[in-house]
């Protein structure tokens, strides 16, 4: 029993250990799972989703004007005093309630094509909210992309920093031994220690501005500032040759042909296109055609009446209400000969006075738009002005992308080159730096021979990172543009 309760506790003490260090681990997050994480949480990205679903119920709303339009209407009244039977259509001072219902229903035969025109309208401007929305998520990657190269590129860069001070402080140290020893002067000892603080505030300013980067990541995946994260390192090697061993023009040519910001600014000329033709049909007649269908009931009819059941009539001879002659005084009624349809005298209650009452009714109408208020004009005059408008968003979405393509080209090459040619001073000043150290400490050199040398060798690695970053940021914008993956 002894030995079962303490493996038990021995296990929950494990596993809670194991538990606590998991969650005091950060979370490792690679570049795909940064950009889902901005996406999922970008209010632009959340606001294209919306307009893609206002243009969906647009795009219902006018396939639906493609039906007729109807109604139900329905009314309950109670007249006293003098009025009209509604039944019989003669006056009458009885109180009376009455229903009427009706039900109406139109349907637009040809307006000048305003129906087509508005449907082919809503689908363009659907598909133009579908890659505006693609546009947006992949604008929203390219910045998560480029916060993320910029915590690797501030990284490397106090990476650099804590080596030169480590690298100034083993100097400062050896120099004390040297001066204690009586073969190096005091104020060289001085001259590096001044260089040691400035190496340290050379590696707070490094590492501040890798707390700014990844505040400017955490930002954009909308995370609290306190979250506790560490990034994958990305492929950050350049290569000897451009990787893009075309001209700008061609670069450009391809852009625009699949970058969805200028497929979504083409729709919405082309929507905006059969926005003015619909405005244009609003100035031609319509034609449609209307029915209606309707029964009444009034409490002033009676709850009974005859009717005929079409199988001939009946003669016979009955005294008459009115005439009479006088028989020894005698008033004695005329017989009369009446004849009278065959039928029965049925019940009229409230469903059998509807459905004698109903009436139909169908028809066509023809009008022409003359003057509305100058309603129809101004809509085409609008509606010249929204396709001007889409022109000129679709140009200048054009132009950028042409400026940056060509400029973002320019720039690699020139990131390329300089990314080369400090990867040769690099070496040659770690050579000359290393051979500095050397004399330095035998004495053949002064300080300021090795602190030249160490600026230099100091400059050269950090040249060396800026353009290697620089490089990668110019390639990842070319990415962008031509729908190359992120996640490199």
């Amino acid at each position: 029993m002894f030995k079962t309760l303490t493996f038990i506790l021995a296990f929950l003490l494990l596993f809670s250990s194991a538990k606590l260090a998991a969650q005091q681990t950060p979370r490792v997050w690679s570049l795909d799972s940064c950009i889902n994480q901005a996406i999922s949480q970008n209010i632009l990205v959340k606001q294209s989703e919306l307009n893609l679903q206002s243009s969906r119920v647009v795009n219902a709303q006018t396939k639906a004007a493609f039906l007729p339009t109807s109604q139900f209407n329905g009314s309950h009244s109670y007249n006293t005093g003098r009025s009209i039977d509604p039944f019989t259509n003669q006056p009458t001072t009885d109180q009376i309630q009455s229903n009427n219902f009706g039900l109406s229903a139109d349907l637009t035969l040809f307006n000048g094509g305003q129906l087509q025109y508005r449907l082919q309208q809503s689908k363009l401007g659907l598909k133009a909210s579908q890659y505006e929305l693609e546009q947006t998520r992949q604008t929203v990657a390219l910045n998560v992309t480029l916060a993320y190269l910029q915590v690797l590129f501030s990284q490397e860069l106090l990476i650099i920093s804590e080596n030169q001070l480590k690298n100034t402080n083993l100097q400062v140290e050896r120099s004390k031994h040297l001066v204690d020893a009586g073969a190096l002067a005091t104020s060289t000892l001085a001259d590096l220690e001044v260089q040691a603080t400035q190496d340290e505030l050379q590696e707070v300013t490094a590492a501040t501005n890798l707390k700014t980067a990844r505040l400017a990541l955490l930002q954009l995946l909308n995370l609290p500032a306190t979250t506790d994260f560490t990034i994958q390192p990305l492929a950050t090697e350049v290569p000897a040759t451009n990787p893009y061993n075309k001209s700008s023009d061609e670069l450009i040519a391809i852009a625009e042909k699949i970058q969805p910001g200028i497929i979504g600014a083409d729709l919405r000329v082309r929507s905006a296109h059969q926005g003015v033709r619909a405005a244009r049909a609003s100035l031609l007649p319509v034609l449609g055609m209307s029915g209606y269908m309707g029964s009444n009931y009034s409490s002033a009819v009676p709850t009974s009446r005859f009717v005929a059941d079409g199988t001939g009539t009946t003669t016979r001879e009955v005294p008459s209400q009115t005439d009479f002659v006088l028989i020894n005084g005698t008033r004695t009624p005329i017989i009369q000969t009446q004849t009278n349809p065959n039928g029965n005298v049925e019940s009229f209650h409230y469903f059998d006075q509807l459905k004698f009452n109903m009436r139909k009714s169908i028809g066509f109408y023809l009008s022409f738009p003359i003057l509305n208020s100058w309603q129809n004009r101004t809509r085409l005059s609008n509606a010249l002005i929204a396709e001007k408008t889409a022109e000129y968003a679709a140009e200048n979405v054009r132009l950028q992308l042409r400026q940056s393509i060509e400029l973002a080209h320019s720039n690699l090459e020139a990131a390329q080159a300089r990314f080369q040619t400090s990867t040769r001073q690099v070496t040659a000043s770690k050579i000359a730096y290393d051979a500095a150290q050397k004399r330095f400490e035998s004495g053949s050199v002064h300080y300021v021979d090795l602190n030249l040398a160490k600026t230099n060798y100091d400059k050269a690695l950090s040249n060396q990172v800026q353009a290697k970053y620089d490089y990668l940021f110019r390639q990842r914008l070319l990415d962008f543009y031509l729908q190359e993956s992120t996640a490199k």
